[in-house]
């Protein structure tokens, strides 16, 4: 008789996967009870923050939460594009504004600036705004491929730049060490036995998952019912805990830094487009301690990979979810990729999309994954979500706000030049941003948006991209990034860190005051970048790196600092002492990188030229 999951469906995996050693004992279940051995296994971490993981009992109706703004699908949907018309005046006035039943702010104050009538004020084009995690019925909008519109012409000051967080990131969970769990045995006979013994153990010599500490010693917990702040926190690690900078400000009203231990972890994943959450009013919800349902861990898994393209032949491989839709989708694909996880029923595979997953039964799955090669691959999510941030409107007459993140969606307010908004944290693919306005969530285009009080962030290079205070050096003879080592100067302290001749003549200069003052030199850890180099760290960190091909360390203009080198860290008399003097020496910290600007990195320097 095959063993059950948490939810009570017996839920198989099929042979011909690509681990048919697993595929005999593994009955994707909950195994009995265990209070005690000990699967050994041996060391290789990845990452994130050591916290306690929590036991929450199944509950599908907690997953179906009713959403306040109505969405044309269950899943974020990508959509068309088109061009448009530059701003116009205001002619009449602006319509009574409605009231979005839920109430409640994102972050709190309403929106500037005077209403104003229909006009023919500029935003790039889109037909629906993508929707946010749905209940898990099997069901979902279709997906299609996103068109971006061509951007509309700039205004004089910088916008918004939707791509990166906009307010200051935070350092991202510590990589967690290799660990034994003891509340899980291989041994047949012993107490604690689980079928899941060996993708266990692999979790935890992964650095995959910690477990709790008990009064018996660590625990993994096989039999709970796994959350959705924990699957969100394992696909952080599986990814090799990929941001070593994560944003400040989560997007979710619930999954904040005092809401939950994962909070991190999820906010990466919402700027990868991995999980959306579901709207309560104004305010974006994750519910990070509900159950995670079979869908949502076939979606967010697919998502993680990249949403590959799936082949018609791949699709209709469980009776119990809907043709076509992006469950559909994700299921088909976790079927061909990694294993037919479901059950049989009267009419053929059910995968149960509703129904939840224990920890023991996630960590067989991800192992398969990880034998399957499956990895996070960066992909054009319809929606991503970033830091909530206020932002100021740049145009020259009054730019439209519109109910849906699209030029058919209706006007339903305007804001004159100067005003201030508020966003979400929402950005669709194609270049809507959601915006707060009293107790209504509108869209606007984020190229008449520029970041409130500091002239946004893009032209400014460093990590939003461009090449920013510097005037490189070598640009007449080399491609950024394709710079020769020959053509390079090392530092004398670090001599395999190159820079551009004339930044580590100035930057020697600078080291050997500094040295005199505080008995130690720079603390650089990263220089020149090349190409490479610079699509690594966009992999890596996201919007927080520079465009590849674009950032100054790919002139040897740029260094980045190490923290820890610092007498005192960033709040320190040796890093203040630094960035005052730097100057005087031919570097700076940019002002997009202040504490006050768009971006802060206090780490990074750049060379003035």
């Amino acid at each position: 008789m095959p063993h059950r999951s948490g939810s009570g469906h017996p839920l198989v995996l099929r042979s011909g996967l690509a681990t048919a050693a697993v595929a005999g004992s593994l009955l994707l279940a909950c195994p009995t009870a265990a209070t005690a051995a000990t699967v050994t296994p041996s060391p290789a971490p990845p990452e994130a923050s050591a916290s306690p993981e929590t036991t929450v009992t199944p509950d599908d109706a907690a997953v179906a939460h009713a959403e306040a703004t109505p969405e044309p699908t269950a899943e974020p949907a990508p959509t068309a594009t088109t061009e448009e018309p530059a701003p116009e005046p205001a002619t009449d006035p602006d319509p009574a504004p409605t009231t979005d039943a839920g109430g409640g702010k994102a972050s709190g104050g309403s929106a500037g600036g005077t209403s104003g009538g229909t006009t023919t004020s500029p935003e790039p084009d889109a037909t629906t705004a993508p929707a946010d995690d749905a209940p898990d019925t099997g069901s979902g909008g279709s997906t299609g491929t996103t068109t971006p519109s061509p951007s509309p012409a700039a205004p004089e000051s910088t916008p918004y730049d939707p791509d990166a967080p906009a307010s200051a990131g935070v350092p991202g969970p510590e990589a967690l060490e290799p660990v034994t769990f003891d509340d899980v045995s291989d041994l047949l006979g012993d107490p604690t036995y689980s079928v899941f013994a060996g993708p266990i153990a692999w979790m935890g010599r992964a650095g995959i998952a910690d477990g709790v500490l008990t009064e018996a010693g660590r625990a993994y917990q096989p039999e709970a019912t796994l959350t959705r702040g924990e699957f969100a926190a394992f696909l952080y690690r599986l990814a090799g805990s990929p941001a070593r900078i994560v944003p400040k400000a989560s997007p979710f009203a619930d999954a904040g830094r005092r809401d939950t231990d994962h909070a991190a972890e999820i906010a990466w994943l919402a700027a990868q487009g991995i999980v959306t959450g579901r709207l309560d009013g104004t305010a974006r919800a994750f519910r990070p301690d509900d159950p995670l349902t079979r869908g949502a861990m076939a979606r967010w898994l697919y998502r993680f990979a990249g949403a590959p393209d799936v082949k018609a032949k791949d699709r209709g491989v469980y009776a119990d979810v809907v043709a076509g839709s992006e469950t559909d989708d994700a299921a088909s694909w976790l079927a061909e990729t990694v294993g037919e996880l479901g059950s049989e029923g009267p009419d053929g595979l059910e995968l149960h999309p509703g129904a939840t997953l224990s920890r023991g039964a996630i960590a067989a799955i991800l192992q398969l994954a990880h034998r399957a090669d499956v990895g996070f691959v960066s992909w054009a999510a319809p929606l991503r979500l970033v830091d909530p941030t206020v932002v100021q409107v740049d145009v020259d007459s009054a730019l439209n706000l519109r109910a849906g993140p699209s030029t058919n969606a209706a006007i339903a307010m305007q804001r004159e030049d100067g005003a201030s908004l508020e966003t979400t944290g929402a950005v669709t693919s194609d270049g809507w941003v959601e915006v707060v306005v009293g107790d209504r969530l509108l869209w606007a285009s984020p190229g008449y948006l520029a970041v409130d009080g500091t002239g946004g962030s893009t032209a400014t290079g460093g990590a939003a991209g461009g090449v920013g205070t510097t005037a490189p050096a070598l640009a007449a003879e080399y491609e950024n990034g394709r710079i020769p080592a020959s053509a390079l100067c090392g530092l004398p302290w670090h001599e395999d860190l190159l820079l551009a001749c004339g930044a580590a003549d100035d930057l020697t200069r600078l080291d050997a005051a500094f040295h005199d003052l505080f008995g130690l030199h720079i603390p650089v850890s990263s220089a020149y970048r090349d190409y490479a180099g610079q699509l690594a760290a966009t992999a890596r960190y996201g919007g927080m790196a520079a465009v590849p091909g674009t950032s100054n360390h790919g002139w040897g203009e740029a260094i980045d600092l190490s923290e820890p080198g610092l007498p005192g860290g960033y709040d320190g008399e040796a890093y203040a002492w630094l960035v005052s003097a730097a100057p005087q020496y031919g570097w700076t910290l940019p002002g997009w990188a202040q504490p006050g600007g768009s971006k802060p990195e206090p780490w990074h320097l750049e060379h003035l030229g």
